[in-house]
């Protein structure tokens, strides 16, 4: 598989679509297909080939891929990739947090209030309180963490109040490498199916936004109004045997590109 014309410095990598969870604002695909181990081998050669630093392997839930994820992340870190891995949190294997496959951990908090977050979040028991113990085990094993949330019309007033919780947490464990702020968008399965309850106009987001950047946080705090838009960003997943790549195709379904 040759490079990419032109290799992101980070590439987000689809392993699956499926999930054991079925959050409101869920904007996957049903469409895409797990990524066959001999494809992502190909594919994270390419990318290391083409001055790709970091992976992202996420999903669906990537801990439910059906390949060996950690020889995946042993693979990328071979050919010197920086590893992150994008969960919901609930499938993480025994001791998660003192694997040396993984660089760092993206993880969910939607809000500092129950029962928003798991209104959002829908799972079988408290997503929040099974995130909550994640985070704590990975602050106390030092493990770098970046967190995101999703702003949509429930979390989005009490945006600020997560904020000092997060600069509390990092006080306690100084982990937290970033925080990405998503607006929400009506695409998916689930976002395509919530937009009347969840969606926020643009102001309402940039407004947000603004307040938790005016916080002077001690972390890296991005705004991400389009989360599949990005200078630095690709993503890269499998239809009909091929990997295929492009935030734009991801939001318009449109002119992709194999590589």
């Amino acid at each position: 598989m040759p490079a990419p014309d032109t290799t992101p410095t980070v590439a987000v990598v689809f392993l699956l679509p499926a999930c054991n969870m079925d959050c409101s604002f869920c904007v996957t695909e049903d469409d895409f297909e797990s990524i066959d181990p001999s494809r992502l081998d190909a594919l994270l050669a390419a990318l290391a080939i083409g001055g790709t630093r970091t992976v992202i392997f996420g999903g669906g839930e990537p801990f439910l891929w059906k390949g060996d994820l950690l020889a995946a992340a042993d693979r990328a870190h071979e050919l010197g990739l920086l590893v992150q891995v994008g969960t919901n949190g609930t499938r993480l294997p025994d001791g998660f947090e003192t694997l040396g496959q993984i660089d760092r951990w993206v993880l969910p908090i939607e809000s500092t209030d129950p029962t928003i977050h798991d209104s959002m979040r829908v799972h079988r028991s408290s997503h929040h309180a099974r995130i909550l113990d994640r985070l704590e085990r990975l602050g106390r094993a030092r493990r770098e963490v970046t967190l995101s949330t999703v702003l949509a019309q429930p979390n989005t007033p009490g945006l600020v109040e997560l904020g000092r919780w997060i600069r509390a947490y990092h006080g306690r464990h100084r982990n937290v490498h970033a925080w990405h702020l998503y607006r929400f968008l009506p695409l998916g399965r689930g976002g395509t199916r919530h937009r009347e309850e969840l969606e926020i106009p643009p102001a309402d987001y940039d407004r947000a936004a603004q307040a938790v950047l005016e916080m002077d946080l001690p972390f890296r705090v991005f705004r991400r109004s389009d989360m599949y838009h990005s200078a630095t960003v690709d993503f890269f997943w499998q239809e009909n045997g091929r990997i295929l790549r492009g935030g734009d195709t991801l939001a318009q379904r449109a002119d992709t590109s194999p590589i």
